[in-house]
């Protein structure tokens, strides 16, 4: 990507070169992973001591397994331990993969010292924290900002205001503190055994509207640990009361503990698509996939020796066969399409022909590597319907259509 940022900067004028250059990046990422490759949604899974040589070939999304919990990030008092985080981020990037930090507050793997210490400390070592995570990873996609708040609330929650008058007065704070420190990001709440109960996802979205309303939370985190035995059915209609919201959904932490193959599978083939094929989840991250290297032990779909599970294998065709279309990040979509009618089709494109339909008005054509490189430029002279031939490698590509005063971006995929 070295070139891009000189190329947006040189010949793309006014705010449009940056939302460009963010759609190029953010896009980009879906050609590396073998699965979820020109997805809607990733396919992500967690990092733990070592990034394993076959992460690419599965998994599009990264979240740290351990080394993003305050516990292991800073388990002696001011003095931090940032290499696993420096991992795990630096290969996301380098990767152009999202990054997910989890977490900041959690009642679980945090600080022992934090019980030895006042609440006006307490809530001064919790601010610093995530200032100190925020000048470091600015770059950060998303973050779990609190983690479990209906199972595992911390110990020190009424040093960060407690209850409150809207019962959940921590929980806000920790979301505006975020907020200031870590602008770039979108930030989550996260939770277990939530879509498999009622009560619970009732309860999930009392947090989710009061963070809402004050415009403090950008998505929904589920775990799904535990489903093994869950009713689908129900499943299914909770995640349309958390899709009501109009916030994006994220499946975090998936497994299936399951020792026997034929079982696993028949979890897979059952559970799976109620996700994947909600549009309102908008990304799926497994807890890890290596036997022996994984939390719940019989969950792995890759053996020691490298073989797969019939799982992994389901799970391959299911998603490369599926119906998610290609799409650029929900946040930008809106603004690269607007200003004109102009359509691509197909899109994706074999063979590099491309048409572009409702073209009035067009009067030249840039095509636009996603590493800023010129691949065709032509003039336009007022035609409806406009007929191109690409000659250039798979990926993905930046059209640009000028008229005589404005640009209009589109994305296309070559295949």
């Amino acid at each position: 990507m070295r070139n891009i940022n000189t190329y947006f900067r040189n010949n793309i004028p006014g705010s449009f070169a940056a939302v460009i250059l963010v759609a190029l990046i953010s896009s980009e990422f879906q050609l590396e992973a073998q699965m979820a490759q020109n997805k809607c949604k990733f396919l992500g899974n967690i990092i733990g001591g070592s990034v394993p040589a076959d992460f690419s070939t599965y998994w599009n999304q990264v979240t740290p397994e351990n080394a993003g919990k305050w516990g292991s990030a800073e388990k002696t008092r001011d003095n931090m331990t940032w290499s696993g985080l420096d991992m795990a981020y630096d290969y996301a990037k380098d990767m152009d993969f999202p990054f997910k930090h989890h977490n900041f507050v959690w009642g679980q793997q945090q600080p022992g010292w934090m019980t030895d210490l006042s609440p006006e400390e307490q809530k001064a070592e919790v601010e610093e924290w995530i200032q100190l995570y925020g000048e470091r990873y600015s770059g950060t996609d998303f973050i779990d900002v609190v983690n479990e708040p209906l199972h595992a609330p911390p110990a020190y929650k009424n040093a960060l205001g407690g209850d409150g008058a809207t019962g959940w007065d921590w929980v806000i704070w920790k979301f505006k503190t975020a907020r200031h420190y870590c602008p770039n990001a979108k930030l989550h709440l996260n939770d277990y055994n939530i879509i498999n109960s009622n009560s619970a996802t009732d309860q999930y979205l009392e947090i989710i509207n009061l963070l809402k309303d004050s415009g403090l939370i950008d998505g929904i985190g589920e775990q799904g640990h535990f489903f093994e035995s869950a009713d689908t059915g129900k499943m299914h209609a909770n995640l349309d009361k958390l899709a009501a919201t109009g916030l994006p959904i994220y499946i975090t932490e998936y497994d299936v503990n399951i020792a026997g193959d034929d079982e696993q599978l028949a979890i897979y083939k059952k559970q799976f698509p109620v996700f994947w094929e909600n549009p309102a989840v908008k990304g799926i991250t497994l807890w890890g996939y290596i036997q022996g290297k994984i939390w719940r032990t019989d969950a792995y779909l890759v053996r020691t020796d490298g073989s797969v599970r019939p799982a992994l294998t389901w799970l391959e065709s299911y998603i490369s066969n599926s119906n998610a279309e290609t799409c650029l990040p929900e946040s930008i979509s809106s603004e690269i399409n607007d200003g004109s009618a102009a359509a691509i089709y197909p899109n994706p494109a074999r063979n590099g022909n491309i048409t572009i339909n409702n073209a009035s008005g067009v009067t030249g054509i840039r095509i636009i590597s996603s590493y800023g490189t010129l691949i065709k430029e032509l003039a336009v002279h007022d035609e409806e319907t406009i007929h191109i031939e690409v000659d250039a490698v798979p990926g993905i590509y930046l059209i640009i259509l000028n008229d005589n005063h404005n640009s209009v971006f589109r994305k296309v995929i070559l295949i």
